[in-house]
């Protein structure tokens, strides 16, 4: 693939269809891992697919080394952090740790080559503020952070998983909110985007639904005026196919 040319992504229907029971029955078992991307990360084979070797800045919650998990929290732990969750080759990423050095980023991304990628491409380019992981962001996220400790979560372009016995997998249900909700400090912000128009109504909706977010902020799009195009925003660029932003805050405690 030539340098800079934006991969080729699937454009699927722009509708969105929900089969509530068999949503409900996935809810159910969402503690036990229903939906997780490449199963029960305690089952995952530690000789397959090894991560680059320590202490690159990359982990693994159930495979890292006491050492290497140390180190993380020390690093979340130190500065205001933002979490991008499905990075994929990490264009957005990657720039925006570049222009915050001041700021901590940590970065989810399921598909291990492109985790690489990631490492190789900080390294070249000298940021050192940038943790990745092909975990679960799901199941990571409420082991490894304190309540209120996130200042900016971006999930931007999410798969849809558009059909209903793959709902189980889709990132916006109440649950995953929650979560978003918990590790969010007061007036953070939570940043999506989404080319699917039925996936945007649906996010909207389960996000306000949770009573714990503000009505979409568009005003908040200037604070992210600089950042760069994710890899599907290219994509969506180059083949004239409409987008949309979402900014959401934390609402404060009230007395």
């Amino acid at each position: 693939m030539p340098v800079n040319q934006p991969p080729s992504y699937r454009v699927g229907p722009d509708s969105f269809d929900t089969d509530n029971a068999r949503l409900q029955r996935a809810l159910d078992r969402y503690d036990e891992g229903k939906g997780l991307i490449g199963g029960d990360p305690n089952r995952r084979p530690r000789w397959l697919n090894p991560l680059p070797a320590e202490p690159a800045p990359a982990f693994r919650l159930h495979q890292s080394s006491e050492t290497q998990l140390e180190r993380l929290q020390i690093f979340l732990g130190s500065a205001p952090l933002e979490i991008e969750i499905g990075c994929g080759p990490g264009d957005f990423i990657i720039n925006w740790a570049g222009q915050h050095p001041e700021r901590h980023f940590l970065a989810f991304e399921i598909k291990l080559k492109l985790v690489n990628r990631i490492i190789k491409r900080a390294r070249r380019q000298g940021i050192d503020n940038l943790w990745i992981s092909d975990d679960d962001a799901r199941y990571d996220l409420p082991r490894l952070l304190k309540p209120a400790s996130v200042d900016v979560f971006h999930v931007l372009f999410p798969d849809p998983w558009w059909k209903p016995r793959h709902q189980a997998r889709r990132l916006f249900v109440s649950p995953f909110v929650e979560i978003l909700a918990l590790l969010l400090r007061p007036d953070g912000v939570l940043r999506v985007a989404t080319d699917v128009p039925g996936y945007g109504n649906a996010l909207q909706k389960v996000i306000q639904t949770s009573g714990q977010f503000s009505q979409h902020r568009p005003e908040l799009a200037e604070k992210f005026a600089d950042a760069a195009a994710t890899s599907r925003q290219a994509f969506c660029d180059k083949i004239n196919r409409p987008y949309r932003f979402f900014y959401f805050t934390k609402q404060s405690l009230t007395t």
